[in-house]
């Protein structure tokens, strides 16, 4: 039997009362499972406990013949107080879970990615201001984990953000894939803003919206398997809202 720290990524229905699963473990990296009865009256699981990005205590044993491990035990290790409830988080939950299962395929474990995951839901849970440039800071800082951070030398002089390259430049790139002008601006206070100075981000929706195209470009350009997300447009639609 295997024990672990996780992060529920996805469910989807299997028969009446089952689930499967994707899991992110702090032991094993991101992993499978099938949970049985949870959708059942008899079941000593429950559906709710799988929530997208529910932090876990988890107890499963790997199975002989199927990929699929068998969830035996487990608890809430930090129950959301807002995340659930509050729609704007919400949707930056989806949004999260979304870019995790599109950059991690990997079933090796990774302490520092987890620890960062683990630690950035717990703190979007907890934080009583507002949350509407999460998302952004989620992406920049997820690059460090995945191996393609900004290079920051050199940026006092520069006028682009060769995406590409992941670098700045004085010079405009020969492709399409820079950033520059006002957007440059922008880039670089997401680079160097910290959890404790987020509320000093005053980005109007317009540029909220450059900057998550401007992101997936820049993870399509260094992730091969990375694909199109589809929960933005969810969140576009929240903070026009708000």
């Amino acid at each position: 039997m295997h024990k672990s720290r996780a992060i529920v990524l996805h469910q989807i229905k299997y028969s009446e009362t089952s689930l499967i699963l994707k899991i992110y473990t702090e032991k094993e990296g991101l992993l499978s499972f099938i949970a049985k009865g949870v959708r059942g009256k008899k079941g000593k699981l429950r559906s709710a406990q799988f929530q997208t990005l529910n932090l876990l205590e988890l107890s499963y044993k790997e199975a002989r013949r199927s990929e699929l491990r068998h969830i035996i035990d487990l608890k809430i290790s930090e129950p959301f107080t807002e995340l659930l409830f509050n729609p704007v988080k919400r949707s930056i939950a989806l949004f999260m879970a979304e870019l995790i299962q599109h950059c991690i395929k990997e079933e090796e474990p990774n302490p520092e990615l987890f620890n960062f995951l683990y630690s950035s839901i717990h703190w979007l849970d907890l934080n009583r201001g507002s949350c509407s440039h999460f998302h952004l800071l989620f992406m920049m800082k997820l690059t460090k984990y995945l191996g393609f951070y900004p290079m920051l030398d050199g940026h006092h002089q520069d006028g682009y953000f060769d995406l590409q390259q992941g670098v700045f430049s004085t010079h405009k790139p020969l492709h399409a894939y820079y950033i520059d002008s006002e957007d440059l601006n922008a880039w670089k206070e997401l680079i160097y803003c910290k959890s404790e100075t987020f509320d000093n981000l005053m980005f109007s929706n317009a540029i909220k919206r450059k900057l998550v195209q401007a992101l997936m470009i820049y993870y399509k350009l260094h992730l091969i398997h990375f694909k199109e997300l589809n929960s933005h447009h969810i969140l576009h639609t929240v903070f026009n809202d708000e």
